[in-house]
């Protein structure tokens, strides 16, 4: 199928502000065909990069956030997860991120952990390759000292729980992700 103008609502809509804003939609397409870039794109005039969308398909409801509008592209993404194979930020709100690719190191930046409160997971998912992927928090850090994870091989992960005001505890670390 295909987007649905009357079924897409503003659930908050902030006028003259720089904080994300909320949608709904409903429909009867799978998440993955909603969730795929330009399935949006009737509505990239009133949608802004990071505003939120909550999608409920019948049986399942889903945040996704607005990663990018580009020359009338819609590209959203799920808010809970977010792929990065070049580098670029973390969206607030993801709580796990991979970082993938195999022959350039990926340099991904989170502006402050705490917009990550919970059990947040970063992992190296290339498929091969010893690329050193970095997660830098320029706010907050992993353990209390330490502000840089470097992934240098596939499958390597970091669990951190981030409390409410964004200190990390190392939950586990597997494979030798290194932190500065």
């Amino acid at each position: 199928m295909a987007f649905t103008q009357a079924s897409f609502l503003p659930l908050s809509a902030m006028a003259n502000s720089d904080a994300p804003r909320t949608f709904v939609y409903k429909s009867t397409d799978t998440i993955a065909t909603i969730k795929a870039s330009g399935y949006f794109n009737d509505t990239y005039i009133t949608l802004l990069a990071d505003d939120m969308i909550i999608v409920s398909n019948g049986s399942e409801v889903y945040e996704l956030v607005v990663s990018a509008i580009t020359a009338g592209v819609v590209t959203t993404q799920l808010r809970t997860s977010q792929e990065l194979t070049a580098s670029g930020a973390v969206t607030p709100g993801v709580q796990s991120v991979e970082l993938n690719h195999a022959t350039v190191a990926v340099a991904a930046t989170i502006a402050t952990s705490v917009a990550h409160p919970g059990l947040f997971v970063v992992k190296d998912t290339s498929a091969s390759g010893t690329a050193a992927h970095t997660l830098t928090l320029t706010a907050g850090t992993f353990n209390g000292t330490n502000n840089v994870a470097t992934l240098n091989a596939p499958n390597e992960c970091l669990v951190v729980w981030f409390d409410s005001a964004g200190n990390g505890s190392i939950v586990e670390n597997i494979g030798t992700v290194a932190l500065s």
